[in-house]
C-alpha cells in the first residue's frame, strides 16, 4: 500500500520539507532543586524556558551556531555542532523546495535524479544528524529529551524514498 500517490509525491516532498523545518527536532525537560527547564531545539535556533529562578547570564534564545559555544560539556558541544550541521544540510532541500514549488516541471527536467528521492535522502540526512544530537542530549543532559522532529524527518524520508513514482 502506498502512503502517497505518485501524482502528489512532489507536493508531499515540498510539504514534508517545510514541516521538518517547522518542527522542533528535540524537546528537553528537566527539574533541579525546584527549577524547571524546558528546551525546544529547532533547526535554526533554540528556546530555553526556565521556571522557578532567574539565572545570571542565561540566554533563553540562541541561534543554532551559538549553542555550541554556550554548552559547557564536550558531548553537549558536539550535539550543538551536529545541530548546526543539520541546519546547513537542511538549507539545500529548503531552497530546492521553494524552487520546486514554483517550477516543478523545470526542476524535474534539470535534475538527473528524481527530486522526490533527493528530498527523501536529504531529509534522511537531517533526521540522522538531529537524532545523533538528540542521543547526545539524552545521554549527557539531565532529565528527558524527546527527538520529535528528528523522528518526523526520518519518517518523511522513508515515505519519500519509498513512494511509487511509476
Amino acid at each position: 500500500m502506498a502512503w502517497v500517490k505518485s501524482e502528489y509525491a512532489g507536493e508531499f516532498a515540498v510539504l514534508a520539507t517545510w514541516l521538518v523545518g517547522l518542527a522542533p527536532w528535540s524537546v528537553s525537560l528537566f527539574e533541579i532543586e525546584g527549577v524547571t527547564v524546558v528546551g525546544l531545539r529547532f533547526l535554526p535556533f533554540r528556546f530555553q524556558f526556565i521556571f522557578g529562578a532567574t539565572l545570571p547570564g542565561e540566554r533563553p534564545f540562541l541561534w543554532a551556531w551559538q549553542v555550541t559555544a554556550f554548552q559547557e560539556s564536550e558531548p553537549l558541544a558536539l550535539a550543538g555542532t551536529l545541530g548546526v550541521a543539520a541546519l546547513v544540510g537542511f538549507l539545500f532541500p529548503l531552497g530546492l523546495s521553494l524552487y520546486y514549488y514554483a517550477a516543478e516541471d523545470r526542476v524535474e527536467a534539470v535534475l538527473p535524479m528524481d527530486p522526490v528521492r533527493l528530498f527523501g535522502g536529504l531529509l534522511g540526512l537531517v533526521g540522522v544528524l538531529t537524532l545523533a544530537a538528540s542521543g547526545l542530549f539524552i545521554t549527557s543532559f539531565p532529565g528527558i529529551t524527546v527527538p520529535i522532529g528528528a523522528l518526523v524527518a526520518l519518517v518523511f524520508a522513508y515515505l519519500l524514498l519509498t513512494v511509487d513514482r511509476a
